[in-house]
């Protein structure tokens, strides 16, 4: 791609299971991050993957729910995430009157981070409805 594209598309038949191969080689090297952060978002129309060269074998992932106004849930969000790295978004979705909410975490549980990160989520739990903590690990490949 050059400077002015955003983004590359190209067509390809509908056959399952669909492959696609994916070259991050003009970006980073798989010695400087050996795994990939794959995020599958679908919708009924369409399926979007993000991927993220990573470091890390395992990552952190939130998911806040429940929290009644924007603003209040900004400066809670934001006082979590000030001392990690966010690999990834889903964005703020309101449902009815609550906020919903996921990121992804350049951490995981044997960091020592991690408990600091227990601890921001601990002063703003009362906060959100939902808090979920999981750890996105290593997912073995499927060989055909």
């Amino acid at each position: 791609m050059t400077e002015l594209e955003n983004t590359n598309a190209y067509v390809i038949e509908n056959i399952e299971p669909v492959s696609l191969k994916v070259s991050f080689s003009d970006i980073i090297s798989s010695k400087e991050a050996p795994y990939l952060l794959v995020v599958k978002s679908a919708s009924s129309e369409c399926i979007r993957l993000t991927i993220y060269p990573i470091k890390k074998k395992r990552i952190i992932k939130i998911k806040l729910s429940g929290a009644e106004t924007i603003e209040n849930f900004l400066e809670h969000f934001s006082k979590i995430i000030k001392d990690f790295e966010v690999l990834h978004t889903s964005g703020l979705m309101k449902k009815g009157e609550h906020l919903y909410y996921e990121f992804y975490l350049n951490v995981n549980k044997s960091d020592d981070k991690y408990k600091d990160l227990i601890a921001s989520i601990d002063t703003i739990r009362y906060i959100f409805k939902e808090i979920k903590i999981e750890e996105i690990g290593l997912k073995k490949a499927q060989r055909r």
